[in-house]
């Protein structure tokens, strides 16, 4: 995980932490940073609600991949919404790579992440 944006706002190192759990492929660890409540969304996957139905969802798309990598260029932040931008670049089962932007929406409750959406397109995963 890598980041290139120059924000230096409150939540960069809940980005910085966030990002390096989920290029670790580390489920459990992506799952501390949101509520027992929360509500996640993948692209055009179907939303899943609860902690453990998200830590559960990531660690079978964890299974599907090799690897990832997330460089981030952006974060900005307004209230209780953080959003960032970047590129993420997957390392398939066959360790071939495919690299695609995205953009990470969430929002935040008391540090942690109640409402959480990526918009990348993986089709080609």
């Amino acid at each position: 995980m890598l980041i290139t944006s120059t924000a230096t706002g409150t939540h960069r190192n809940l980005i910085s932490s966030l990002y390096s759990a989920v290029d670790a492929l580390d489920a459990k660890a992506v799952g501390r940073h949101v509520t027992q409540d929360v509500t996640f969304r993948l692209g055009n996957f179907d939303q899943i609600t609860g902690r453990q139905a998200f830590i559960d969802g990531n660690a079978t798309f964890f299974e599907t991949i090799n690897g990832m990598q997330h460089e981030i260029s952006g974060i900005w932040q307004q209230d209780r919404t953080l959003i960032c931008e970047g590129q993420v670049r997957y390392t398939r089962r066959d360790e071939t790579e495919l690299t695609v932007s995205f953009a990470g929406i969430f929002t935040l409750d008391q540090n942690l992440i109640s409402d959480y959406r990526v918009y990348v397109d993986i089709s080609e995963l």
